[in-house]
C-alpha cells in the first residue's frame, strides 16, 4: 500500500529533497502555492476535497530570521495563521497533522533537550514556530518534528564556533523524516544528528568557512539547542 502524503511547502529545501528521495511506497502531493495558499481557507477547502490522501506533511514556513526579526507580519501569518488554517482543515476532515517544528523553540541555556523540556523561544521566528506547534499539539491525532537543516552545502560565508545544535545538512535529515511518516506516533519527536559547533557541521561541506562568535551579530542566537538521544 502506498502511502499518499499532501505535503505543503514542496518546493522549499526539505520539500525538495523529500520528493527526490521518495520510492514506490510514499507518494507526495505537493501543489503549488498558487494552487493551494495556506493562507486561503477557500484553496484549501477545495485541496483537501480534490486530493485523496493519508495524512498532511506540513513543511511550508518563513524562515528568514533576520528579516522576520526586522518585520515578523509575513512570518505570523504563514507560520502560525496558515498553520492553523491547516490544521483546521484536518480537524474537519479527520487527517493526521505531521507539523515541521523547529530546534530554536528551546532557548539554548543546557543543550541536550528531551521532547519534555520546556519550550523558551528567543527570536521572533521561532516565537512564531513556538506558538504554531503549541496550536497543532491540541489535536491529539498530530505529531510534531522538531528539526533543523542547511541545504546541500553550508549557505554563509562564517559559522558561528559557540553555537552547539543538533543540525545537519537536508540529505542527512530528510530520510529521517520520511520514517516516521509511516509510523502511528503522535506528540513530538526530535530528529537530528550528533551534536555539534555551527563551525564543525560548515567546515564539512566549506572546508573554508570562517569562524565567529555569536556576539558578532545584534540579536539573540541560542547557544545549544542539541537535541539529546531518546
Amino acid at each position: 500500500m502506498v502511502l499518499r502524503v499532501l505535503m505543503t511547502g514542496g518546493s522549499g529545501t526539505l520539500g525538495t529533497e523529500l520528493r527526490k528521495i521518495a520510492d514506490k511506497n510514499i507518494y507526495f502531493l505537493a501543489p503549488a502555492s498558487s494552487e493551494c495558499d495556506i493562507l486561503n481557507k477557500n484553496q484549501l477547502e477545495n485541496t483537501f476535497k480534490k486530493f485523496d490522501f493519508d495524512l498532511v506533511l506540513h513543511c511550508a514556513a518563513i524562515t528568514n530570521i533576520p528579516e522576520i526579526q526586522k518585520n515578523p507580519s509575513t512570518a505570523i501569518n504563514t507560520n502560525v495563521i496558515g498553520t492553523i488554517n491547516i490544521l483546521n482543515e484536518c480537524i474537519e476532515n479527520n487527517k493526521k497533522m505531521v507539523f515541521v517544528s523547529t530546534d530554536y523553540v528551546f532557548g539554548g541555556q543546557k543543550g541536550d533537550y528531551s521532547i519534555h523540556d520546556p519550550i523558551n523561544p528567543l527570536s521572533k521566528y521561532a516565537k512564531t514556530k513556538a506558538a504554531a506547534e503549541l496550536v497543532v499539539r491540541t489535536y491529539e491525532n498530530s505529531l510534531v518534528i522538531r528539526t533543523s537543516f542547511y541545504g546541500h552545502d553550508f549557505p554563509y560565508e562564517k559559522a558561528f564556533f559557540d553555537q552547539w545544535t543538533s543540525k545537519d545538512y537536508v540529505d542527512v535529515i530528510a530520510p529521517k523524516i520520511i520514517k516516521p511518516l509511516y509510523s502511528d506516533k503522535r506528540g513530538i519527536i526530535h530528529i537530528g544528528s550528533k551534536k555539534r559547533s555551527v563551525y564543525e557541521i560548515a567546515k564539512q561541506r566549506k572546508p573554508n568557512v570562517k569562524s565567529v562568535s555569536r556576539n558578532s551579530i545584534n540579536f539573540e542566537i541560542p547557544h545549544d539547542t542539541s537535541f539529546k538521544e531518546e
